[in-house]
């Protein structure tokens, strides 16, 4: 049990710090069985032979590739394959052929010739055949097939293999492309990173940089260059955002190296949804991925902490493209959902309420509850009344009321709260919007005495703003002007007369123009645009009733 409990223990080890590769004095071919097996390099040729009758089922043929490294001096190791190959003996087999073809390389054969005599005495017996003179890259895709020779059709093995990148821990002290150990700090106050580069390779300088993982790294504008003879590799780097694709991207400056990436924001997802974006002009809502990512959009309507109800036809798969909505009803429950293959994530831009363009309440008239719309903008509406099924839920009514709002303007449907029975709702939705939450106003109750239970403006609110404060302003100027006048009459009168009789009658006029009976100073302020677009939003739409169940 114990050997058992230490071989896990050493298996999760290996799993958690990668395999070790193996490392070889020089490249060559070997057979097992006591075989000399002549190796040399040969052509695929893309005509097979036809098997001889029965051959299929008498030949096998296994194979497993692995990296191996051949290192001349410290830091100066390079990659071979070493392919491993069974085959079950057979008397039309004469021998084995590995052939590998990667990306941008030609391709290229080994062949491995048994014995004569061996063949006949081995038949029907398993040989091992080993090769590691295959040379790699670093990070390389390589295609590895093994077949018979004489190449016989359909008795061959083929597999992909990917050779380590410069990520894995001995290519980083081995391979010159690779060595260099990107280690980190970071200083989330100063958006700064400070990296540090260990086992750098020893002749050449180093590089470092931040950027945007996709398809390709593309770079922020951050750089470094480490020297190689500066005993401190270190340097910091600042960073905008920490989203999941930056990355620190480090190189040797050697001829086509390999680029390390160690990114530190990898799991930081949340950072992503944070670009929403509103066009109030246009009715628009926006969103564009900062990093390269498989996502699905789609707009919802906010029921709950965790429930957000797609809309029809509103979901939108992107990867690195800007997702556009166009003519969106900015009310507190429309929402945006992001969905990966991991997770979801719901963003509320309008949350806030400073984007809500339109508002239900109630008020009494001639003794009877009745229904007020008002708006910021010129929405069509559709208002109906129905029956509360759920707490976000209602049940359909036929009667539906279209009809426009102006802007500042309050209006009164043709609905009567004599048309609603018990459980009543009113249920409203743009018209006029290609994306629109369908919103439940609920448990409307009037005032005992007769009168609304909160005060409703109307159009005659607004123009007593707009009208009133200029004409106070207005009286002020002329009032002001007239005592101006006043004042130049006076010393106009005081020049024709002389100067002592100016001087009484001035001493006169200052004496009945005494602090008691002066006419007093007004004054005004006017709003500024941004007091107007404080009391709009504090006043117009106080007066709507919200229902508390729905957020």
């Amino acid at each position: 049990m114990r050997s058992v409990v230490l071989l896990l223990l050493s298996l999760c080890s290996c799993l958690s710090h990668g395999y070790r590769i193996q490392t070889i004095q020089q490249c060559g071919s070997h057979c097992n069985q006591g075989l000399h097996c002549k190796t040399k390099p040969d052509l695929s040729f893309p005509q097979c032979k036809k098997p001889p009758k029965g051959l299929q089922d008498n030949v096998s043929l296994n194979m497993s590739v692995s990296t191996v490294m051949k290192c001349e001096g410290r830091q100066q190791c390079s990659l071979f394959l070493q392919v491993r190959s069974t085959l079950l003996m057979n008397e039309h087999v004469k021998g084995v052929s590995i052939c590998t073809v990667a990306a941008g390389v030609m391709e290229r054969c080994r062949t491995h010739t048994f014995p004569k005599g061996a063949v006949k005495r081995l038949s029907t017996q398993q040989v091992e055949i080993q090769d590691n003179c295959f040379e790699v890259a670093v990070g390389q895709i390589v295609h590895v097939t093994l077949k018979t020779s004489p190449e016989f059709c359909h008795l061959s093995v083929s597999k992909m293999y990917n050779v380590p990148g410069c990520n894995h821990a001995d290519l980083q002290k081995n391979v010159p492309e690779c060595i260099g150990e990107i280690t980190y700090q970071l200083d989330s106050e100063k958006k700064a990173l400070s990296v540090s580069v260990s086992n750098m390779l020893e002749s050449t300088d180093y590089n470092l940089r931040l950027c945007h993982k996709g398809y390709f790294c593309r770079g922020t504008g951050a750089y470094a260059l480490l020297k190689k003879e500066e005993p401190v590799k270190n340097v910091t780097l600042q960073y905008a955002r920490p989203l999941p694709c930056l990355c620190i991207e480090g190189w040797s400056s050697v001829f086509d190296a390999p680029r390390v990436q160690v990114c530190p924001f990898k799991n930081n997802m949340e950072e992503l949804w944070s670009g929403v974006a509103f066009d109030s002009v246009e009715q628009m809502l926006s969103w564009e991925p900062a990093c390269q990512t498989d996502v699905v959009v789609t707009l919802c309507q906010r029921s709950g902490e965790e429930i957000c109800e797609n809309l029809a036809n509103a979901s939108k798969s992107v990867s690195k493209t800007k997702v556009l909505f166009s003519t969106v009803d900015p009310h507190p429950q429309l929402c945006m959902k992001f969905t990966t293959k991991t997770a979801t994530w719901i963003k509320c831009p309008f949350a806030g309420g400073g984007f809500t363009a339109w508002d239900i309440g109630v008020v009494m008239e001639n003794g009877k509850t009745q229904l007020l719309v008002t708006s910021k903008s010129r929405p069509t509406l559709l208002i109906s009344f129905c029956r509360r099924t759920g707490p976000s839920a209602c049940e359909e009514n036929k009667d539906v009321i279209t009809f426009n709002v102006e802007k500042y303007q309050s209006v009164v449907p043709n609905l009567t709260f004599n048309m609603c029975g018990q459980n009543c709702c009113i249920q409203a939705k743009r018209a006029d919007v290609k994306y629109a939450p369908t919103i439940l106003h609920c448990d409307f109750k009037s005032s005992p005495t007769g009168e609304a239970p909160f005060p409703v403006p109307s159009s005659s609110h607004w123009e007593a703003v707009w009208i009133v404060a200029p004409a106070v302003g207005l009286l002020t100027a002329l009032l002001v002007a007239l005592f101006m006048l006043g004042i130049a009459l006076i010393i106009a009168q005081c020049a024709t007369s002389g100067y002592s009789r100016s001087k009484s009658f001035i001493a006169d006029s200052v004496k009945s123009s005494s602090p008691q009976k002066a006419l007093p100073r007004i004054y005004y302020n006017y709003p500024t645009h941004q007091d107007t677009a404080n009391f709009e939003n504090k006043n117009l739409l106080n007066w709507a009733k919200k229902d508390s169940t729905i957020v």
